[in-house]
């Protein structure tokens, strides 16, 4: 059953960091993909009701809320996962950070 959407475009390195991240943590499933075309010059008002910069990666999750930029959505990812992509806390959060 998937329970979050993700706003997606296949060109995006961000996208395909999130998704990558999604299949490692076994997640993937759970998440609807809406392909979703965003530029600067012509904001996609589909995509503004769930991010109002009109950006991609955007994830909406199950309670409805919106999360933008893939290193947030990734983390929020590898959280929801109990995953051990990132370091929880302490000086290893910070030092070892993915970029």
């Amino acid at each position: 059953m998937k329970t979050m959407k993700l706003h997606w475009s296949p060109r995006s390195p961000y996208v395909r960091k999130v998704m990558m991240t999604a299949h490692e943590l076994g997640v993937a499933d759970r998440i609807e993909i809406v392909r979703s075309a965003a530029a600067m010059t012509q904001p996609n008002a589909t995509l503004m009701v769930d991010n109002p910069l009109s950006k991609i990666p955007t994830l909406v999750m199950e309670d409805g809320t919106s999360l933008f930029d893939s290193i947030v959505i990734c983390e929020y990812l590898n959280d929801l996962a109990g995953g051990s992509l990132f370091p929880r806390e302490g000086a290893a959060r910070w030092r070892n950070c993915p970029s």
